[in-house]
């Protein structure tokens, strides 16, 4: 038999399994990426529960819970308003895990986390909301990282984090229609 004959015979079932082995690999590397954030997905899906329990915790339907410490009076943001507000983040996890966003000037909502997205809508200025985020409205399958309010440390939210933020908003900006 010919060398270059079987070679033609072999080539597609070569480059078959090369391809077939790749996909394995990522459909490996997600599950591994997986399980490896899966204890950090779990204690926020526990901590969430028992928050849904608690007295004056309200539930959207997107999984969104949130608490009013203060209602303000002023008008409420929409999509593409300019908001001016103070907001600060906590991992669940309730290790040092406070991290604050400095501006105080979001030139969009439609710069936030979907969590405030959502959550920053039901609040007229002036108010004081705590929201406690699943995940999938918080990062995500990403992370976040940023810096602590006191010490000033590196803090970094990893995949799959459940989050709280407080929110006082200051004021907002109507968008120009």
């Amino acid at each position: 038999m010919n060398i270059k004959f079987l070679l033609v015979l072999a080539a597609p079932f070569f480059v078959a399994s090369i391809f077939s082995s790749c996909k394995d690999k990522d459909d490996d590397d997600k599950t591994s990426y997986l399980n490896s954030y899966q204890e950090t997905k779990e204690f926020g899906e526990k901590f969430l529960m028992e928050k849904r329990a608690e007295e004056g915790v309200i539930e959207t339907a997107s999984g969104l819970m949130f608490k009013v410490n203060t209602m303000g009076t002023g008008i409420r943001p929409e999509d593409g308003d300019t908001i001016y507000a103070v907001v600060t983040g906590n991992k669940v996890e309730g290790k040092q895990n406070e991290f604050r966003y400095d501006t105080l000037n979001y030139v969009s909502m439609y710069g936030q986390v979907a969590a405030l997205r959502e959550g920053i809508k039901y609040m007229p200025v002036g108010s004081d909301f705590d929201f406690w985020a699943p995940y999938y409205l918080a990062y995500g399958s990403g992370s976040y990282s940023g810096m602590s309010r006191s010490p000033r440390t590196s803090v970094t939210v990893n995949p799959y984090s459940a989050v709280k933020f407080n929110v006082k908003l200051l004021g907002v900006r109507k968008e120009d229609k």
